[in-house]
């Protein structure tokens, strides 16, 4: 059976044509198919089916939809023992099965890919032949059917976005070719129909070039400006505006078979180096592309021992909104992984095509299941950031545990282990972590970022040390990461090599000062819950650092020592968990068995076998050993040996997880403890919520930590329920933050601080617990050698707080750097003028900054009676000038500047 979905919804049997029925049965069938060998949610189907709110049968109308499918599936005659396609119930939802080579749309991916590939590496005849044949597999817009019935998923613009991309990857190649003649009236046409497209633009303004056009070339340029200007008031990039200067110039830049690129790496023209002239790549490091050295160089005439990472095409990144920071000081980890198949292949392309492909999908799976970003492969290095879309605190970790599981993976081919990949050598794995400059869209999507800074040139120098199937860190690394990881001894450059997960913190708990009201409030809810006999939802939200975690232990041990007799539960959601959205559910079964049997701490991980047999044995005490406590059991059990759930589906598996607890709470009063709700996926929080409304009158307190995030996502958590309660962590004030300071320093043996060192650090502190730790780590660290100038922020905090501002929309943290540039108090007019948005705009995100918790409002107006705001804490204003380059930060302050001068003359006039 095949599926085409580049173009109306088509499904082809043995047969022929199969005849589908009714729209949400082809909805249902499309939705699956665009995410094909993927679970998708019943709650994401729903909100795909109905545009608004969902009728009460929606779910049964649902159901009703892939039983029919499964009808329709099972029907065919092509399906034998081999394999065909398959709609499977896969908590949270279904998993629609389909070999690669029965659906058009991941046909057409792998050739785009392919294609991509091609011409990245130089060979733009054979991508040019890729690209055409994946543009080819094209019918029409995706699902065209569907969408002419009025269905408008975000899944169906990103295809058609990608669409348009491929084809001007293919332009690219053809231009490379110099088939400029066969492909410039498919350029004119298209460039009509999207002027705004400055790639696009570029290629016909080449084209007419190379046709002796030029008058035509830059009849063209001067329409894509005119639409930009109208359409989003914009002016052309920097590379198109090369392009311009290379036309009027005629520069021999021009002539080169990768002309764009080369412009789109310099943003100026450049000339023809000298071994430029004959068709095939140009001699321009494709290192440029993530920051090595950009200078020309001759070709060497032997491959380097370890290659540069892949150039970036052409016009990368579309024109950003007014104020958006599109280039940015980042502190990012690189990860690169070198393979080598060797010789062992028997010489067939076919075989070392399929191993190296096999290879190249093992290392980005793990890339991106720890939120990594795979940036370029050439020949056997494969390069990965992390922290360069979205800074995460954690980055330095995530890519140190991200090369330990691409070597434990890459076994199953033998390299890493004592035979290599058919003869070749083990893998390497490199990670260096460091400040740079980061280029990429506005949103942070987009073709390969441009990383300037050592950092890739430190990650490519230490992969050079590395022993066959080891990896090594840099210095930087190790150093931000030994509270969670172990490190063998460290060589000479700082570099070590990671042994494992340490096992215990490193850190004492804190003392807990400043948080008398919080503890009173929650000492109450421990004695409501067990005297009214009734389940309780609390929630204490914080921004990072805010002290939630160091609350819900102290929550736990009044628990564990109330004169209730409470159990206490415990679980977290975790960046881990992204291929196992159940995990959550997991850690909070082997913790409740333990508690339940007093066989552990409560903090397994669920995949022990004795996890499983506590949680049996728990099950039996509660319900008996009869066909209740086998079908509990039988539906908890698979989640402890981390498996899929089985035929069990969702709604089952959370009446059984719901069963199990308020069980435990009737037999004596529960604490069940969920921390970092805000990273907890959807399906998750609807079963929170459904344990807090249904789990019936049991003495059951269910305390979740989150971050504000939360609210983004669920405006009305906790709202409108009878018994519940929600505790905002605010910054500590001086006094308490002093003590905390003090018992941190005497526990660090670090001393006293002269009177001014101490102020200012407290004002650095800002009241944020996780900040006065790392302060005195740095102060304790420095000891009597500390200057006596302000301490400069530590590399914990700073990560924090970057990690922390990227959750914000582009716009929003343009908001925060006009201002930081105003003096770091600001209003709408200050901002607008500053940032050359509209001040209504400029209002709306300073109002949603307030509600994030990043500005405060001032309590006076500005002179004008306008609203003000100021920084929330020192080290948020800190953190968005780190991220402005010097430049840009110094034009912003210059407007800030005139605009101050501006209000003051009017003011006195």
């Amino acid at each position: 059976m095949k599926f085409q979905v580049l173009g109306p919804l088509t499904v082809l049997g043995n047969s022929g044509p199969v005849a589908l029925s009714g729209v949400k049965q082809r909805a249902t069938l499309g939705h699956l198919l665009l995410h094909a060998n993927e679970v998708v949610a019943t709650s994401a189907l729903m909100r795909a089916l109905w545009a608004g709110e969902p009728p009460p049968t929606a779910r049964k109308m649902l159901q009703n939809a892939v039983s029919a499918l499964r009808g329709l599936l099972a029907a065919d005659d092509t399906e034998d023992a081999h394999g065909g396609p398959v709609l499977l119930t896969h908590a949270p939802g279904y998993l629609l099965r389909v070999d690669g080579d029965d659906l058009d749309l991941t046909a057409y991916r792998a050739l785009a890919d392919r294609g991509r590939a091609d011409l990245a590496a130089g060979t733009w005849s054979s991508a040019a032949r890729t690209l055409r044949a994946a543009l080819d597999l094209w019918r029409g817009p995706v699902l065209a059917d569907l969408a002419e019935s009025g269905t408008d998923w975000p899944e169906l613009r990103t295809l058609a976005q990608a669409r348009t991309a491929t084809r001007e990857d293919l332009y690219e190649a053809e231009l490379a070719c110099g088939r400029h003649d066969d492909v410039l009236e498919e350029l004119r046409t298209h460039a009509e129909r999207e002027p705004e497209r400055e790639r696009l633009c570029a290629q016909l303004m080449l084209a007419l070039y190379r046709r002796g056009h030029q008058s035509d070339a830059l009849d063209a340029y001067r329409r894509t400006r005119a639409a930009l200007a109208s359409r989003l008031g914009l002016e052309p990039g920097r590379v198109l505006r090369a392009v311009e200067r290379a036309v009027l110039d005629h520069d021999p830049v021009l002539g080169q078979p990768d002309a764009l690129a080369i412009m789109a790496l310099d943003g100026e023209p450049r000339r023809p180096l000298p071994t430029a002239g004959t068709p095939g790549p140009a001699a321009v490091p494709p290192a440029s592309a993530v920051g090595f050295d950009t200078r020309p160089a001759p070709r060497p005439p032997a491959p380097p021992a370890l290659p540069a990472p892949p150039r970036a095409t052409a016009f990368p990144y579309p024109a950003a909104p007014a104020g958006v920071l599109t280039e940015q000081h980042k502190q990012l980890s690189m990860l690169l992984v070198r393979t080598t198949l060797g010789k062992g292949l028997g010489g067939d392309p076919e075989d070392a095509a399929r191993l190296s492909g096999e290879l190249a999908v093992a290392i980005r799976d793990e890339v991106a299941r720890h939120g990594g970003k795979v940036s370029g492969v050439l020949g056997p290095v494969t390069f990965a950031l992390f922290g360069v879309v979205r800074t995460r605190e954690d980055d330095a970790e995530r890519a140190v545990r991200a090369g330990r599981a691409i070597l434990r993976r890459l076994r199953q081919y033998g390299a890493g282990g004592p035979v290599p990949v058919h003869g070749g050598s083990a893998p390497r794995v490199a990670v260096a972590t460091g400040d740079v400059v980061v280029t990429c869209a506005a949103d942070g999507t987009g073709a390969v970022p441009i990383v300037n800074g050592a950092v890739p040139q430190s990650c490519a120098d230490l992969l050079r040390t590395v022993p066959p199937g080891g990896i090594r860190v840099c210095a930087t690394t190790r150093s931000g990461t030994e509270r969670s990881l172990v490190y063998g001894p460290a060589g000479p450059d700082g570099a070590a090599e990671p042994l494992g997960t340490r096992t215990a913190r490193m850190d004492t708990a804190p003392a807990l000062v400043g948080r008398d009201r919080e503890m009173a409030q929650l000492g109450g809810a421990l004695d409501d819950v067990a005297r009214r006999q009734r389940p309780c939802l609390l929630t204490a939200l914080g921004e990072p650092g805010a002290g939630k975690t160091r609350l819900m232990a102290e929550l736990a041990r009044l628990a564990r020592r109330s004169p209730h007799g409470y159990r206490v539960v415990t679980g977290h959601s975790s960046w881990c968990d992204r291929d196992r959205p159940l995990a959550l559910l997991d850690r909070t079964l082997a913790s409740a068995s333990a508690s339940a049997t007093a066989t552990g701490t409560g903090t397994g991980t669920g995949t022990d076998e004795r996890a499983h047999d506590a949680l049996a044995r728990t099950v039996h005490a509660l319900f008996g050993t009869g066909d209740r406590g086998t079908w509990l059991l039988d539906r908890l059990g698979p989640l402890l040996r981390a498996e899929p759930p089985g035929p069990a589906d969702w709604p089952d598996l959370a009446t059984a997880w719901r069963l199990l607890l308020t069980g435990l709470a009737a037999e004596r009063p529960l604490l069940l403890v969920l921390e970092d709700l805000h990273s907890a996926p959807d399906p998750v929080l609807d079963l929170v919520t459904e344990l807090a409304d249904a789990a019936g009158p049991v003495p059951l307190l269910l305390a979740v930590t989150a971050r504000p995030e939360l609210l983004d996502r669920r405006p009305t958590w906790g709202g409108g329920r009878r018994d519940a309660l929600a505790l905002t962590l605010d910054p500590l004030d001086e006094p308490s933050s002093a003590a905390l300071l003090d018992a941190l320093l005497a526990a660090a043996g670090a001393g006293s601080l002269s009177a001014d060192l101490r102020r200012d650090v407290l004002a650095r502190v800002g009241g944020n617990p996780l900040y006065a730790v790392e302060y005195a780590r740095e102060l304790a660290a420095v000891g009597h050698g500390r200057p006596a100038g302000p301490p400069s922020m530590p590399r914990h905090v700073r990560q924090v707080v970057a990690a922390h501002l990227d959750t914000l929309p582009p716009l929003a943290k343009a908001v925060l750097v006009c201002a930081s540039a105003l003096g770091g108090v600001c209003c709408a007019d200050g901002v607008a003028a500053v940032g050359g948005v509209d001040r209504t705009e400029a209002a709306h995100w300073l109002d949603h900054l307030e509600r994030r918790d990043f500005l405060r409002r001032s309590r006076h107006p500005s002179a004008t009676g306008a609203l003000r705001y100021a920084f929330r804490h020192p080290a948020t204003r800190e953190a968005v000038d780190a991220l402005v380059p010097r430049t840009a930060r110094e034009d912003r302050r210059r407007r800030a500047e005139a605009w101050a001068e501006s209000t003051a003359a009017r003011l006195t006039v």
